[in-house]
């Protein structure tokens, strides 16, 4: 069994995320472990797998797409310990952070690796029985690229992200209507391009469709604290014909 070693916790802050190791909290005020977006996919999961003939000996696969300091990785490992997790992020700091508290864990079904979404990750060539975006999306300047990618690895999207209200699209690519978003990317939660795309509603249910998601389910639409506009969670599902 691992254990958990608060000096090296301590030399790879700051930390954004806050972890109960020994029942003592560390690191920062965000928890991951109450965030509802990733409790309501753990729950939504959990009762897809129960109602799936599940395939034996093989385990359902998950993709997180942005996984920061692991807070968000540690939930779905833990609480779908039957799937196999690969959890993606960009930067070499965040991913440091990822492994160490998995390891601290003692979590086994983790995989790491170092990709950029935005690009043609290795990631998206591979299938998945979902594909988990929270605080993800926004951060790209061709979301309805990587949207298209993502239709072709899985057939059940869960999507947690900022949308650009309607009376502040200023911005047509193509099809859709928008914003551009400026980020600062120096920024462990910014994205790596100086410059994001954020749809408006009509704009991101396009984009899926066109990814082939043909059953899109509005969960949650609330505004974001820092005002950068209002915020939405969803599924999209590839539903047989």
């Amino acid at each position: 069994m691992n254990k958990f070693d608060a000096a090296e916790f301590v030399a790879l802050g700051p930390w954004i995320t806050g972890f109960d190791f020994g029942g003592t909290h560390y690191g920062g005020q965000y928890r991951a472990d109450t965030d509802a977006r990733v409790l309501r996919f753990v729950a939504e999961f959990k009762s897809r797998l129960a109602r799936s003939n599940a395939r034996q000996g093989e385990p359902a696969r998950i993709l997180e797409c942005g996984c920061l300091e692991g807070g968000h990785t540690a939930v779905l490992a833990q609480s779908v310990p039957q799937a196999a997790i690969t959890a993606v992020d960009v930067r070499e700091a965040s991913l440091n952070k990822a492994r160490f508290i998995i390891s601290a864990a003692s979590i086994t079904n983790v995989r790491f690796r170092k990709e950029n979404l935005a690009e043609e990750p290795q990631s998206l060539t591979e299938q998945y029985d979902a594909i988990v975006c929270v605080g993800f999306l926004y951060h790209l300047r061709q979301p309805a690229d990587f949207l298209a990618r993502a239709g072709e690895a899985t057939k059940f999207l869960w999507l947690s992200t900022i949308i650009c209200a309607e009376a502040a699209a200023h911005v047509v690519e193509g099809e859709y209507r928008g914003r551009l978003f400026g980020e600062a990317i120096e920024h462990p939660l910014s994205g790596v391009n100086p410059q994001s795309f954020l749809p408006t509603i009509g704009s991101l249910a396009d984009m899926l469709w066109a990814a082939g998601f043909s059953e899109i389910t509005l969960l949650e639409k609330s505004i974001t604290p820092d005002g950068n506009g209002p915020a939405v969670l969803l599924k999209a599902e590839k539903k047989s014909r």
